[in-house]
């Protein structure tokens, strides 16, 4: 074991292809075999992998290929990707392509696994709670393992030496070795997750629902490789996944999304009352969108009733903005609340309103601290 992380090695199950994709590195074979008793008495069931499996193509995710798991001549980076994995009657069955067949490396690697050097394939995986079961005959296998999290399939070479060296990783304490291949993982997962914050950063916008499901997804995979678990379901639910959120929480989530997204993005002018309306218009939207979540969800009679009103109230500001906008109406016509809102917000700003006997009592003194 290695930080949590399991291994498990299928001696001479790796295929090389014909001709050109043979030259590309195109490789496959079995990473696990079922109803084998490993070298330290684990046995593999049929099925075992098929929640994993569905997690990973769900999700998009490929599983890494790398050499000997990152450990004893792996230097943790991965050798390529297994871009089929399916279970089989026979076991997990693999296919992939070594990475890199035009530099001298990745030439000389998928020689390795041709000419035998690297002639067998290991898994590495976890073993959630529940995965498994110990069993008691002194003659048979110590354990069955029903469910594993996959991890990676590793190239490993001359079979009896990469048992023995399972063996000894099982035999180890999880501290004794850091997996690379887990810190190269685990760093990989966290760069993804901060180039989604950082864009939403930039351009000042609040992640789309889409955004933060990935965002999550590489925060588990981070979690993953550092644990060697998958994320408990409750922390999934701290973290603010969506697929944990009411339908009223996901609207409201989605106007502000869309509000944030509709204010950087409106065509400014240099103009202050072109800009305030062009800038009004998605905020009113925004509000809009989550009276309408409101109206749709809410159970309290007077607040449905107050929704209903600002949907009705700022569908008609929104229609005057955009006719005011495009010259249809002069600003003598504006709306007296909306007057109200374009004097505080000149004030807020330090531009005092001449006092007009067209704006509420006291407003030409308002101001922000």
């Amino acid at each position: 074991m290695i930080d949590g992380m399991e291994i498990c090695a299928v001696p001479f199950e790796v295929k090389f292809a014909a001709g050109d994709a043979g030259a590309n590195g195109h490789v496959e074979g079995y990473g696990a075999v079922f109803g084998n008793t490993d070298s330290h008495g684990d046995v593999i069931m049929p099925g075992a992998f098929a929640h994993s499996i569905a997690e990973r193509k769900a999700q998009g995710r490929t599983l890494p290929m790398h050499v000997m798991h990152g450990v004893f001549g792996g230097d943790g980076v991965p050798a390529g990707i297994w871009s089929e994995m399916a279970e089989d009657s026979k076991g997990l069955h693999v296919k992939g392509k070594i990475s890199g067949t035009n530099t001298d490396a990745g030439r000389l690697l998928y020689e390795r696994v041709k000419d035998g050097a690297l002639g067998g394939l290991s898994i590495g995986y976890s073993v959630p709670q529940g995965g498994s079961v110990k069993l008691t005959d002194p003659n048979g296998p110590k354990r069955q393992i029903k469910q594993a999290n996959l991890f990676e399939v590793s190239l490993v070479d001359d079979p009896s030496n990469a048992l023995a060296r399972v063996t000894e990783l099982k035999r180890r304490s999880g501290g004794e070795y850091k997996a690379t291949i887990q810190a190269t993982a685990a760093i990989q997962a966290v760069a993804s997750a901060l180039k989604i914050y950082q864009a939403s950063l930039k351009g000042n916008d609040a992640p789309t629902a889409d955004e933060r499901q990935q965002l999550l997804t590489h925060l588990q995979d981070a979690y993953e490789a550092l644990t060697g678990s998958r994320m408990p379901e409750g922390l999934k639910a701290a973290m603010g996944n969506p697929a944990s959120k009411s339908d009223f929480d996901k609207a409201l989530d989605q106007a502000m999304s869309d509000m944030m997204r509709g204010m950087s993005d409106a065509s400014l002018t240099g103009d202050p009352d072109h800009d305030f309306l062009a800038m009004m218009i998605p905020h009113h939207e925004g509000a809009i969108a989550m009276a309408q979540a409101e109206i749709a969800h809410g159970k309290s009679a007077p607040a449905v009733a107050l929704a209903r009103s600002i949907v009705t109230a700022q569908t008609s500001q929104i229609a005057s903005m955009r006719d005011i906008m495009s010259g249809k109406k002069s600003a003598a016509l504006m709306p007296e609340e909306l007057k109200s809102v374009v004097s505080g917000l000149r004030a807020a700003i330090g531009i005092r309103p001449e006092p007009s006997g067209l704006l509420p009592p006291g407003l030409g003194s308002f101001s922000l601290s």
